[in-house]
Parts: C-alpha cells; sequence; structure tokens
C-alpha cells in the first residue's frame, strides 16, 4: 500500500476529514472509488463520497464517517491506495519508495551499499547511499552519473564524477 495522505483533523459538521496530501498528484482524490485507511494498525476499505482541494489540504468524505466526532477520532490515520494504482510517470522518473533499498554498484563493478534516503533540493535529487561499513555516499540524481534503475534487479549502476567517491 502507498500513503498518498494523512489525516490532520476533522473538518465542518458532516464528518469530512481534513487531509495532508503526501502526493504529488492530490488530484488524484477525486478520481479515486475508495482508499485504504490506516489507523491504530488497522487496515478498512473505506468507498469515497467527495474529495475537493481546500488551501493546501484535501476535504475527504467517507462512507461511514457522518459527525465530527467520528472523524475526529481518525486524526493521523493515513490514507493509502494500493501501488498499482499509482498515477504513471514518465519515463526515467521513478517513485521515492521504488529507489530506497536499490543496490548500487559503479560501472566498474564495485559495490558501493544500497540507497537509504532520497533528498529533494529542488535542481535535482541526490540519492544517498549507506555501505555495509556504515560510509556514505551522496550521489546526484544526473544522467551523467546514474546511468541504469533496474527495478526488476533493484540495482543502479553509476558513473562517479571525479571525487565523488572521496572522503
Amino acid at each position: 500500500m502507498i500513503t498518498i495522505g494523512q489525516v490532520t483533523t476533522s473538518h465542518g459538521s458532516r464528518g469530512e476529514l481534513r487531509v495532508i496530501p503526501l502526493t504529488d498528484f492530490p488530484d488524484r482524490f477525486s478520481r479515486l472509488k475508495e482508499v485504504v485507511v490506516e489507523h491504530n494498525g488497522q487496515r478498512s476499505v473505506r468507498r469515497l463520497e467527495s474529495a475537493r482541494p481546500h488551501k493546501q489540504f484535501v476535504i475527504l468524505k467517507l462512507e461511514g464517517v457522518e459527525d465530527p466526532e467520528t472523524a475526529q477520532r481518525m486524526r493521523h490515520a493515513l490514507v493509502q491506495i494500493p501501488e498499482e494504482d499509482l498515477m504513471p510517470l514518465p519515463d526515467g522518473h521513478y517513485y521515492i519508495f521504488q529507489l530506497i533499498g536499490l543496490e548500487v554498484f559503479t560501472e566498474a563493478g564495485e559495490y558501493l551499499g544500497k540507497i537509504d534516503n532520497v533528498f529533494q533540493t529542488g535542481s535535482n535529487d541526490v540519492y544517498r547511499v549507506l555501505s555495509d561499513t556504515g560510509k556514505e555516499f551522496l550521489i546526484p540524481a544526473l544522467k551523467q552519473v546514474v546511468t541504469v534503475i533496474d527495478l526488476e534487479q533493484r540495482r543502479m549502476v553509476i558513473r562517479p564524477l571525479e571525487g565523488l567517491l572521496d572522503g
């Protein structure tokens, strides 16, 4: 399951939920028929009655949540969808969760470690790679550096810039 939002509080008097979108595609909510709500370790499938933008939030109305008190009890719940319902990305673009855990090798075959975090810097993403010994490498997500991303084999191949692997 992929988390696309988190309930912050109730909204209004009809049991609506104020949700902070955790997706680059907040308009997706209006196209969903149902979502999975994970709260306190429990998951439930809920039919989505309505969704609308409100400031930086999305206001959701879920079947079975009819009053503010019920909605308020859902604070901090995660709104999720199955991975197969993800919005398609253009070729050469990946979701962060797809990159976490990829094994990273140089073109010479040297194993560097696994991606454990992706930093979104604005100009380009940076992949943090941790070796088995705890050494950290910061790899810029640039085409001249990252030569292969193979999600099926769970690996990435890089052509390190001079000095990138030093230190």
